[in-house]
């Protein structure tokens, strides 16, 4: 008999993590994931491991930085303001800018206002830097009820603008994708431990300080490979038959011969 009191049906994960059960059947059906059934209560259905949870848990945090492809989820260039972004307005109240369907508005203490509402709101920093040359990125993923959530949000802006690092919501977190490169900063900069702090929800990578200078360092490894044009062919055929990237594939086709060997 195997214990099942530490797992978990497929649907009730699904509901936890607020992810359809068509959309985790697919993550699992794309990644060879296989879910065994098992007794729940008293009937037959799909159960989740902890071990199988973990994969899981990494898999949907990665479907969710998907979303960074699409700019407009997080800057609006027509007002020029972006994702959670910090607001001073007249009578001293600081508002953070957020989305609702298709507007832009403040989050305000009566709810949601369109952004127009308050044509005299100041930005309190400045979201644009110089972009820096960089394809890898560390990916930090916050949760909404941590007490330094949106700090954490002016401290990326401010630091490395809207060309260098992106931030999503979903429905638990404050997702965040910062360039891999390194950045000089100010010795009385207020916002340089706060960035080291990050490292306490990362991903793949950290923010390291160095004589002044911010270094994020991702630990993933971009690796060139060169096939010849049948193993290509052979390799593009299966990953359009598991729905996934030729690279995606090639990434799994690796890390499963180095884990056996």
């Amino acid at each position: 008999m195997t214990d099942t009191k530490n797992h978990i049906s497929l649907n009730a994960y699904a509901k936890e993590k607020k992810v359809s059960p068509e959309l985790l059947k697919r993550i699992i059906a794309t990644n060879g994931i296989v879910i065994p059934k098992g007794s729940h209560g008293l009937r037959q259905t799909y159960l989740i491991s902890p071990e199988i949870r973990e994969t899981l848990d990494r898999l949907i945090l990665e479907n969710n930085f998907a979303h960074f492809r699409t700019k407009k989820k997080y800057y609006n260039s027509h007002h020029n303001i972006a994702l959670l972004q910090s607001f001073l307005i007249d009578d001293g109240r600081t508002y953070r800018v957020m989305t609702d369907g298709q507007r832009w508005v403040f989050y305000t203490e009566t709810g949601f206002t369109d952004f127009e509402s308050f044509s005299n709101a100041k930005p309190l920093y400045d979201i644009h830097k110089p972009t820096v040359k960089s394809s890898s990125y560390v990916n930090f993923s916050i949760p909404k009820n941590e007490k330094n959530a949106y700090p954490y949000v002016d401290a990326i802006y401010k630091t490395f603008g809207i060309e260098n690092a992106q931030i999503i919501l979903t429905e638990e977190y404050i997702n965040i994708r910062v360039k891999m490169n390194s950045w000089k900063v100010a010795n009385d900069s207020e916002h340089v431990q706060r960035l080291l702090e990050l490292n306490n929800f990362t991903i793949n990578g950290e923010i390291q300080l160095f004589n002044q200078e911010l270094h994020v360092i991702c630990f993933d490894k971009r690796v060139v490979l060169i096939l010849e044009k049948e193993y290509h062919q052979q390799l593009s055929e299966l990953a359009k038959k598991l729905n996934i990237t030729d690279s995606r594939l090639a990434q799994k086709i690796i890390e499963e011969y180095i884990d056996k060997h």
